[in-house]
C-alpha cells in the first residue's frame, strides 16, 4: 500500500513540477527540475535510513516521526494534555516539525518516506526560488546558482523533514520576495511576503535574524543609495542610543548577555560525542567578546578532517575545505572579474559568516555545527564561484551547464 502511495504521489509531483509556472519558468531544463528533485527526495529517505543506522536514538527525525504519534492521540483523546504540551513557546517551537508529521501522516497513512516525499515539494519550491534569485544577481555563472541544489551538506540535511529544510526553504522564498521588492519597490505585496517569512523564520529559529536582517539592511543601502542618505542618520542615532542606555542602564545591557549566555549553556548541557573547545560564557560581554577566537574556528572550519569522531564528518571536513579553498583562490583571481562589487554579494557573505560565528559561539558539537550550518553555505560558496566564472576551469563548467541544463533565461 505504501509503495502505490510513494509511486502515486511521486507521478502526481512531477506532473506539478512540469506545470507550475514559477518552476516551469525558472530556466531550468524540465529533465533536470525532475532529475533535482528526485535526487532531494532520494537524499532524503537516505538520511532517514542513516539516522536510524548510526544516529544515537535513531536522530531527531525519528524522533520527531514518532511522537507525532503520541501528540496525534493526546489531541484528539487527551486534548487537556496536548494543550499542556503547547503550553509555553519553547515548546510550540520545538513542536513545530512534530506538528508538520501529524499532518503528513494524514496523506502518507503514517509513513517517514512519504512524509519525505510531500515534505519535499514546498522545500523545492524555496529552492527554486533561491535558484532565480542567484541566476539573476550572479549573471553568466550557472555553477554559483545551481549550488542551492547540489552542494552535499545542504541537501543532506534539508532534505528530511527537519526545520532545517524548512528554515532553507523560508529562507529562499525570503530572499525571492525582497529581491523583487528592490527591483520593483511598488511590489508591496513582496514586502508584505518579506515579513511573513521573517516572522516563520523567527518562529522556527529565532537567532538566524541576528545575522538575517543586518545582512537585507546592507543589501538594501547598498542596492538603493539614495537609501542610505535618509536612513543612515537615524540608525547611527539609534545606535548611539542604545549605547548610550547601556552604560546609563547597565540592567538591560546585561540582559541580553544573560540571554545570549543561556542558548549557549542549553547546548553546553547536552552529551555529544563530537564536542568541541568552547569557553562558556557568564552573562557578560566580556565573557561573550573571550568566545570569539573559539566561535571562529568552531563555526567556519570544524569539523577539521580527521576531527568529530565518525566517518561522515570526514565528508562534511572535505567539502569545507573545499569551499575555502575556492573562496582563497577567487580572492586572488576576483581582480579580473567585471564586476567585483554587488550588492547582494555583500548580503550572502554577511549572512553566511556572522551566521556561522553566531553558531560557533552558541554550539560545542561538530556533528550540530555540521547542520545548523548547512543552508549558510549556499550563500557561502555562491560569491567564489561568480568571481571564478573567468576561471578557464570554471568558464568551461559554466558553459556546459548553460547549454546542457538551463534554458535561455525567461521573464523574472
Amino acid at each position: 500500500m505504501h509503495l502505490l502511495l510513494f509511486i502515486g504521489y511521486s507521478l502526481l509531483i512531477i506532473y506539478g513540477l512540469l506545470k507550475i509556472p514559477f518552476i516551469r519558468n525558472c530556466g531550468i531544463r524540465p529533465v533536470f527540475v525532475i532529475l533535482f528533485f528526485a535526487l532531494h527526495v532520494i537524499t532524503g529517505i537516505l538520511h532517514n535510513w542513516i539516522a536510524w543506522r548510526y544516529y544515537p536514538g535513531h536522530g531527531d527525525v525519528w524522533q520527531f516521526y514518532e511522537l507525532s504519534f503520541l501528540y496525534r492521540t493526546r489531541l484528539l483523546t487527551q486534548f487537556s494534555q496536548f494543550m499542556e504540551d503547547n503550553s509555553t513557546m519553547t515548546y510550540i517551537t520545538h513542536n513545530g516539525i512534530i506538528g508538520i508529521n501529524m499532518l503528513l501522516n494524514i496523506f502518507s497513512r503514517d509513513n517517514l518516506n512519504i512524509n519525505t516525499l510531500l515534505f519535499s515539494l514546498p522545500i523545492f519550491l524555496g529552492n527554486i526560488a533561491l535558484f532565480r534569485v542567484f541566476r539573476r544577481r550572479f549573471p553568466g555563472a550557472p555553477a554559483a546558482a545551481l549550488t542551492v541544489f547540489v552542494l552535499p551538506s545542504t541537501l543532506f540535511w534539508t532534505a528530511c523533514v527537519h526545520r532545517e529544510g524548512v528554515l532553507y526553504m523560508l529562507l529562499g522564498l525570503l530572499v525571492y520576495a525582497f529581491d523583487r521588492w528592490l527591483t520593483s519597490p511598488s511590489h508591496r505585496r513582496s514586502l508584505f511576503y518579506c515579513i511573513l517569512y521573517t516572522i516563520l523564520i523567527l518562529y522556527f529559529r529565532f537567532y538566524i535574524i541576528l545575522s538575517l536582517l543586518p545582512a537585507l539592511f546592507i543589501w538594501l543601502l547598498a542596492e538603493r543609495p539614495s537609501l542610505t542618505r535618509r536612513l543612515l542618520p537615524p540608525v547611527a542615532a539609534i545606535v548611539v542610543l542604545a549605547i548610550v542606555l547601556g552604560f546609563v542602564f547597565p540592567a538591560l545591557s546585561g540582559k541580553l548577555a544573560q540571554a545570549i549566555t543561556a542558548r549557549q549553556l542549553d547546548f553546553a548541557q547536552l552529551e555529544g560525542n563530537s564536542r568541541l573547545p568552547l569557553p562558556l560564557m557568564t552573562g557578560t560581554w566580556s565573557s561573550i567578546v573571550r568566545v570569539l577566537p573559539a566561535a571562529f574556528r568552531n563555526g567556519l572550519f570544524e569539523p577539521l578532517p580527521g576531527s568529530g569522531g565518525k566517518a561522515l564528518y570526514l565528508a562534511f571536513a572535505g567539502e569545507l575545505v573545499l569551499i575555502w579553498a575556492l573562496f582563497i583562490i577567487s580572492l586572488l583571481w576576483r581582480r579580473n572579474h567585471p564586476t567585483n562589487r554587488q550588492p547582494f554579494t555583500a548580503f550572502c557573505l554577511f549572512f553566511s559568516v556572522s551566521g556561522l560565528l553566531i553558531i560557533g559561539a552558541m554550539v560545542p558539537f561538530a556533528g550540530a555545527i555540521v547542520r545548523y550550518r548547512s543552508f549558510f553555505l549556499p550563500f557561502l560558496l555562491a560569491p567564489p564561484l561568480y568571481w571564478l566564472s573567468t576561471f578557464p576551469i570554471i568558464r568551461q563548467l559554466d558553459g556546459w551547464l548553460e547549454s546542457h541544463v538551463l534554458t535561455p533565461k525567461t521573464s523574472y
